[in-house]
């Protein structure tokens, strides 16, 4: 099976946090690739017409915010485990979409906080952010963002002192723009966020990062509050770890839609493996780390009975799992997978 070494697996998150002075020895248990030998081990439980049970709406909820896009994909890491800075080492990359998509956002996480280590904002970040109280790093739709408790009026003036220039200021929260290079910065009471100019021409870097932080205070309705099935979707998910998903409003994902690389080509190499979920309307994964292994799940919605596809599923999710579960409740499809201890073997 694929190994996740250790050194690897606790800094990949290392190298975008390292320039940031408050959040510079914590994040969340990422994962990171290695060798490869596979593993059959894998285990079938029937399923059954009832849904599957939902809890509640994991903590950055209130930061997806609406978007008219036909996919939406977010994610998030918890900062709340301290990290040691060693250098990632390299090696071959998994093939099971339970460890590479996890994987791949905690490297679209990492490129996005270098992003920000570099930026002009980064000085504010750090004098005037309360980066102690920094629970989760979150990305939706070309937005990165970091929730907390900031104090808005003195971070938007060190914007100001650094050249930033402002494009929205109410009473909630404020968008920032550096004429410069275009980035744009918004503070909300509880979170940052900001994003940057895209080759997409349809994507307004200012326009996005003001509908996350409008909807982090309350001033817009959160995605979820207008689309039951996406609500459904993230309560019946895990939000420990890593955890990330990708939702379509559509009827289903086609292979057309899938086919598309999700990661920034800046961020290089691990691309997200999604085509096992071709006729879904939704996916969400998680990951987590323990010194004894690792857990990775997954819940797949459907739209109606007749798409459901387990054996799609079972064929494509959990190929480097000791042991792995899919149980249907509905139209969704929940896999659990379990990875024991060689998976964070010691380089």
């Amino acid at each position: 099976m694929t190994r996740l070494h250790r050194r690897t697996t606790l800094s990949l998150l290392a190298a975008g946090t390292a320039s940031l002075a408050g959040c510079s020895e914590t994040a969340d248990e990422t994962a990171g690739p290695d060798d490869s030998d596979g593993s059959d081990d894998q285990d079938s439980t029937p399923g059954s017409d009832e849904p599957i049970d939902g809890g509640d709406l994991p903590p950055y909820a209130s930061l997806l915010r609406e978007t008219d896009r036909s996919s939406y994909f977010y994610g998030a890491i918890a900062f709340d485990t301290r990290i040691q800075r060693d250098d990632p080492e390299g090696g071959e990359q998994p093939t099971d979409p339970l460890l590479v998509n996890p994987v791949a956002f905690a490297q679209l996480s990492s490129f996005g906080l270098v992003q920000l280590a570099d930026s002009p904002a980064v000085d504010a970040f750090n004098a005037h952010g309360e980066t102690t109280d920094a629970s989760a790093f979150v990305y939706v739709d070309g937005v990165y963002a970091i929730t907390g408790a900031y104090e808005r009026d003195e971070f938007t003036d060190a914007l100001e002192a650094a050249g930033y220039d402002p494009e929205t200021t109410a009473a909630a929260y404020a968008v920032y723009v550096d004429g410069e290079s275009g980035e744009a910065v918004g503070v909300a009471d509880a979170a940052f966020a900001y994003s940057y100019p895209s080759e997409d021409d349809a994507f307004d870097a200012a326009a996005a990062v003001e509908g996350t932080v409008a909807t982090a205070a309350g001033e817009r309705e959160p995605a979820y509050e207008t689309d039951d099935d996406f609500a459904r979707l993230l309560r019946a998910g895990d939000a420990e770890g890593i955890s990330l998903g990708l939702y379509t409003p559509d009827e289903e994902f086609t292979a057309e839609d899938l086919g598309e690389d999700q990661t920034d080509a800046d961020t290089d190499d691990l691309s997200f493996e999604f085509e096992g979920v071709e006729g879904a309307a939704g996916i969400h994964q998680q990951l987590s780390i323990r010194d004894d292994g690792a857990t990775a799940s997954a819940v797949v919605s459907y739209r109606d009975d007749d798409r459901v596809d387990v054996d799609r599923l079972e064929s494509s999710f959990g190929t480097d799992a000791d042991d792995v579960d899919a149980v249907r409740g509905g139209t969704s499809v929940e896999i659990e997978a379990t990875y024991d201890d060689t998976v964070l073997e010691e380089e």
